[in-house]
């Protein structure tokens, strides 16, 4: 990859300073941050094909629910979770990335309305915070971590309390 470095110069009472910055970096960390809303904006959808283009081919999953698994085990999880909770919605209220990784912080909201985790549907609305580790490579998520309380989401459709 080629380098493209950016120089500024700041002086401050007759003493002066240059800094460099590597452009590039800064222009594929703002690309990932982009590309991981995205993502998520197409999950909210419940749209499988929108939402597999981030991914790479060989991506690594983990999740608490679904443990480690790949890119087929990332689509049945998430088939499974669209099918227990069919309006939901990924909203992001931050995300930070530096160098190949982005760390969002999002709040999942929707209504239980078929099977999940082995619960049947009840009905009631879930409101659980998570956080996403994602690890991009060429432009696509390559290891993509899920922290979540799953305690907190079992207690919200009734199998815990």
């Amino acid at each position: 990859m080629r380098v493209r470095w950016t120089a500024r110069v700041a002086c401050v009472r007759g003493r002066c300073h240059m800094a460099l910055t590597d452009t590039r970096a800064t222009e594929i960390t703002t690309a990932n941050k982009q590309d991981f809303r995205e993502a998520m904006s197409r999950a909210s959808k419940r749209d499988h094909p929108g939402f597999e283009q981030h991914l790479a081919d060989d991506v690594t999953f983990v999740n608490p629910m679904a443990g480690t698994t790949d890119r087929a085990g990332f689509h049945n999880f998430h088939e499974a979770l669209w099918q227990g909770l069919p309006d939901i919605n990924y909203r992001v209220d931050r995300v930070i990335a530096e160098g190949g990784t982005v760390v969002g912080e999002c709040t999942v909201t929707g209504t239980h309305r078929g099977e999940l985790a082995g619960v049947p549907a009840t009905n009631k609305p879930i409101e659980v915070p998570i956080a996403f580790v994602v690890d991009y490579e060429n432009g696509k998520a390559k290891r993509w971590v899920s922290y979540l309380d799953t305690a907190t989401l079992l207690r919200q459709i009734g199998a815990m309390k």
